[in-house]
């Protein structure tokens, strides 16, 4: 009968995620354990399942309730397996049937390729792919594009944003600003300066910004692992951009065609919306993001929490950046 085995050994884990035939830029020790550093309510558990599968979830408490979440605060988390072919009704029976808690998995598109027949479910998110984009000339990127979203790029050139690459503390502090007010904007809780100090920090991610007369107005953090470019979140000055955005992802494409990344991810977005049309615009494949959850999609005081979305809204900056850290989990 096949099990989950916990492994205890952080170098064990580690031969084994060397092993997986694919993994994402959050499924790595350094990854999980600077959240733990900075998270001391979370914690994470590492098991194989059958010999084949890899999975970390985090455990964390809401209310009175322990929960598990595969991974928190990425887009993706879920399995990796470290074979093809891969019984997705086994594993999910198995999953269920050992973790009696609530559980949450957003799994990577590209992961369901490993599993036949996986019960999972569509979430109300997508993620939008441009495939092939190594093996695609500027110019077919260009032609791709949807015609008001090349007006928009050579609109922003014209007025003279610059593209750059985030290197100092000091940029990294006015982006943050950005940031935080975009939280606010959104009604959401922001994301400590830890996690862009990591970034800034990390090979594998890199911060683009856009400037307008030498002060930034927009920016975007970009992740890279096992071929994929992920557009993994962006902050701006709605009032200032004209554009900014729409040429912060053209320079990341056009950066980027011809190069060892097949696939452009835009990133999880909410089906119909107002960002999920932005990002259509630059010929994207839509990829449904499938969750294995044995719990309602607002569970707990989850649900009680967006309630207060819109008093968030109107809370100062300062007491954002505060609170949010405390307020995270509620996210999950």
């Amino acid at each position: 009968m096949a099990i989950f085995k916990k492994i205890e050994n952080l170098k064990e884990w580690q031969e084994l995620l060397d092993k997986a035939l694919f993994q994402t830029f959050f499924h790595c020790l350094e990854w999980e354990t600077f959240l733990e550093q900075n998270f001391k309510w979370l914690k994470f558990e590492r098991y194989l399942w059958n010999g084949q599968v890899l999975l970390s979830l985090a455990r964390y408490e809401l209310g009175k309730q322990e929960k598990l979440i595969s991974h928190p605060f990425c887009e993706y988390g879920g399995p990796l397996p470290l074979a093809q072919n891969l019984n997705g009704n086994e594993f999910t029976k198995d999953l269920f049937d050992f973790f009696k808690l609530p559980v949450k998995i957003s799994l990577h598109p590209a992961i369901l390729n490993y599993f036949n027949d996986l019960p999972a479910k569509e979430s109300r998110r997508s993620a939008f792919w441009l495939e092939g984009l190594g093996n695609t000339s500027k110019e077919q990127a260009w032609h791709n594009l949807r015609k008001t979203t090349r007006h928009e790029i050579q609109n922003a050139k014209e007025k003279g944003y610059k593209i750059v690459v985030c290197k100092t503390k000091i940029e990294l502090v006015d982006f943050y600003k950005i940031y935080l007010a975009t939280a606010k904007v959104h009604m959401v809780p922001a994301y400590p300066f830890a996690f862009f100090e990591n970034w800034l920090a990390n090979s594998q991610a890199e911060i683009i910004l856009a400037k307008k007369n030498n002060r930034i107005v927009a920016g975007s953090v970009f992740l890279k692992y096992h071929g994929f470019l992920h557009y993994f979140l962006n902050a701006s000055k709605k009032s200032q951009t004209n554009g900014a955005n729409h040429l912060l992802l053209w320079t990341a494409i056009e950066k980027n065609v011809a190069s060892n990344f097949t696939t452009f991810d835009l990133g999880g977005t909410k089906k119909g919306s107002a960002l999920s049309i932005f990002k259509q615009g630059f010929g994207n494949v839509d990829k449904p993001i499938m969750e294995l959850t044995n719990y309602p999609d607002r569970y707990g005081i989850k649900s009680r929490f967006s309630l207060g979305r819109r008093v968030w809204g109107t809370l100062p900056i300062f007491v954002i950046k505060f609170l949010s850290p405390r307020l995270l989990r509620y996210k999950l």
